[in-house]
């Protein structure tokens, strides 16, 4: 059944979809994504900002994991589906031959659309943002196995798992609130833990951004000021903490090359973007 769905796939291809496709497939794109609920941490409220930080964060802490675990062969290296050749916004450059299962994208889109479906308030708006998180996710799946990178059960395995994170966060702030640093630390040790087995590039960075999340974020909560509630002053926040964040990413740039550097960039990098950019909003007043 899944060799059917990937041929299929391979047979509508045409440049005019390839353009389609892959801009859903940007869109699943970790780095797009974090960027986004990055935006949505410093402009949201400490509570719903926070909650979508750690359902994405741990989410692919998680998947990292899982993958490293797996090492399921991509159908195209199965010779089930030709790989699609690259194309403006798709490239094949760091995919991983053996780094299927479960879908990184499927797993990232879901968990961060249904942890933003789930903080909305009324049943309305939660039931048009939980069908429109469905059907993005649905979309960017899709693209995956346009290109022939993923199984349908790499891509079905991505979006359950992303859910389950969502609902398990949501589930945490409305029942174990206080508890939610001493989980976010136990998964910064397993990611430690599992990372000398499988050092690849993705892990290191995003067992770096945990670890650096597990740090970073109570020493944020300790610096609680009157944010302004115009939202107007809130887009303030947007270019300083991408200064915060740029200024030590180019700092970072400076570190040798080594595994352990790189972990620490990323480690900066989700200290800078936490508790650095908290502070200056909170010298600034915005």
């Amino acid at each position: 059944m899944e060799e059917a769905i990937l041929l299929f796939f391979e047979e509508i291809r045409s440049p005019a979809l390839d353009w389609v496709f892959g801009i859903l497939s940007l869109m699943g794109e970790a780095v797009l994504i974090a960027g986004a609920v990055l935006l949505l941490y410093w402009l949201l409220d400490g509570r719903t900002g926070e909650q979508l930080l750690l359902t994405a964060t741990s989410s692919a802490a998680f998947n990292c994991m899982l993958k490293a675990s797996v090492l399921r062969p991509r159908p195209y290296m199965a010779g089930v589906v030709s790989l699609h050749p690259d194309t403006p916004l798709f490239s094949s450059q760091g995919l991983g031959d053996n780094l299927s299962f479960p879908s990184g994208h499927a797993q990232a889109t879901s968990s961060a659309l249904f942890a933003g479906a789930l903080r909305l308030r009324g049943a309305v708006w939660r039931t048009l943002g939980w069908a429109l998180s469905a059907i993005l996710t649905l979309l960017v799946c899709c693209s995956r196995l346009y290109f022939g990178v993923h199984y349908p059960s790499d891509l079905f395995a991505g979006v359950l798992l992303g859910l389950l994170f969502a609902l398990f966060w949501q589930l945490i702030f409305a029942a174990a609130y206080r508890f939610r640093y001493y989980i976010l630390l136990a998964l910064a040790v397993a990611a430690l833990c599992v990372l000398p087995f499988s050092p690849s590039t993705d892990f290191i960075r995003t067992a770096g951004m945990v670890v650096g999340c597990a740090i970073f974020l109570p020493l944020s909560t300790l610096l609680k000021y009157d944010a302004p509630k115009q939202l107007r002053r809130r887009f303030l926040r947007i270019p300083v903490g991408l200064f915060c964040t740029g200024a030590v990413f180019a700092g970072s740039c400076f570190f040798p090359e080594g595994h352990g550097f790189l972990l620490l960039q990323w480690l900066l990098l989700a200290g800078a973007a936490t508790f650095l950019a908290t502070l200056c909003f909170k010298v600034l007043k915005i």
